[in-house]
């Protein structure tokens, strides 16, 4: 346990630092603790011994350690008001109507990757959790067709193939229907199952040559069982490391990697997460998550990975305001959305 003195000198050396990025000394913590020179460096003195300071060797200064970042986050830090010019770059982004659910995460992806300089992503709701809640699939010519599968947060993922050679267009319908009875309405965790129990019995009812319509299933459904990963600024991160260079530019080239990253961290009930003592090609960054509510549909993830000596104060605000600002325009999307649903139907 530290005094609460030693937690507003751990405060301001946290603060003081993330500014200037220069080692910090008692005295120029004189103005805003009240107590004498030689006892805010005893007190650092104790900080020191904690782990939560350290020396630079070029200065007679301290500077936050990572358990002493760790500590501020999680006992310190608290979210201030987010600051005028953060509100409006935000609010100018997110400006103007939205139809398709990427272009809205990928506005905040950009949005955030702007305001903090920071490499950010953002994910939709866990595969496992999401409907299917429409299928179509359209003719493009003689041999090529279109599949076009929405979720029920209403992403879409559309997949061209070439008609197999033992199937015609009036089998085309009867796979088309199999899949509208038998698969949309569930959840994509009971569509893999159902996939691999119940569609080869029924298929073998409807067609001669059972082989090519079970490839096809695997050939349209097998992308819908993993994230889609949107991102902006992805070659930020290498301005704030010269670590495992190769093994970290893999790991952002790699969409299915980086997105199982992201899931492993923020499978919880956490709605905020800072992440700091990774071991692998990941140290000396810090991961940051704030889960934010999609109306109706469940939780998604925006991520921030920067360098350690961050200000998280701002950082986590700008990260906490987007989110917000991110529920809001997609409950407009959603009253759209569901209003063309409702127009169609009638």
């Amino acid at each position: 346990m530290i005094t609460e003195r030693q937690r507003q000198i751990l405060n301001l050396i946290v603060s003081l630092y993330s500014r200037n990025h220069l080692p910090i000394g008692s005295k120029s913590l004189l103005e805003e603790i009240h107590a004498s020179s030689a006892t805010i460096r005893n007190d650092m003195k104790v900080l020191e011994d904690l782990g939560y300071i350290q020396k630079e060797h070029t200065s007679s200064g301290r500077v936050p350690s990572i358990s002493g970042y760790k500590y501020f986050v999680e006992n310190v830090l608290t979210l201030e008001e987010f600051s005028q010019n953060d509100l409006f770059q935000v609010m100018k982004t997110f400006d103007g109507e939205f139809y398709r659910l990427s272009d809205l995460f990928q506005t905040a992806a950009q949005a955030l990757s702007n305001l903090t300089g920071l490499t950010s992503f953002v994910l939709n709701v866990p595969q496992r959790e999401q409907t299917l809640s429409s299928f179509e699939l359209v003719m493009l010519d003689n041999h090529s067709v279109l599949s076009v599968i929405t979720l029920g947060t209403g992403e879409v993922r559309t997949n061209q193939f070439v008609l197999p050679k033992s199937m015609t267009e009036a089998d085309l319908q009867v796979f088309s229907n199999l899949v509208k009875e038998r698969l949309v309405g569930k959840k994509v965790l009971e569509i893999h199952y159902t996939l691999r129990t119940e569609i080869p019995q029924i298929v073998q009812r409807y067609f001669k040559v059972t082989s090519d319509v079970l490839q096809l299933f695997d050939t349209i459904f097998s992308e819908i069982f993993s994230d889609k990963l949107i991102s902006s600024g992805r070659q930020n991160v290498f301005d704030y490391t010269s670590q495992h260079l190769s093994e970290l530019y893999k790991l952002l080239s790699d969409d299915a990697r980086m997105a199982h990253e992201i899931r492993e961290i923020t499978d919880n009930d956490e709605m905020r997460s800072v992440k700091f003592d990774k071991q692998d090609f990941l140290e000396n960054l810090t991961i940051l998550n704030q889960k934010f509510v999609i109306p109706y549909r469940g939780l998604g993830t925006l991520t921030l990975i920067g360098p350690v000596e961050m200000d998280y104060q701002r950082t986590l605000s700008v990260l906490d305001l987007v989110g917000k600002v991110l529920t809001m325009k997609l409950s407009d999307y959603y009253r759209y959305l569901d209003g063309n649903h409702y127009e169609i139907r009638k």
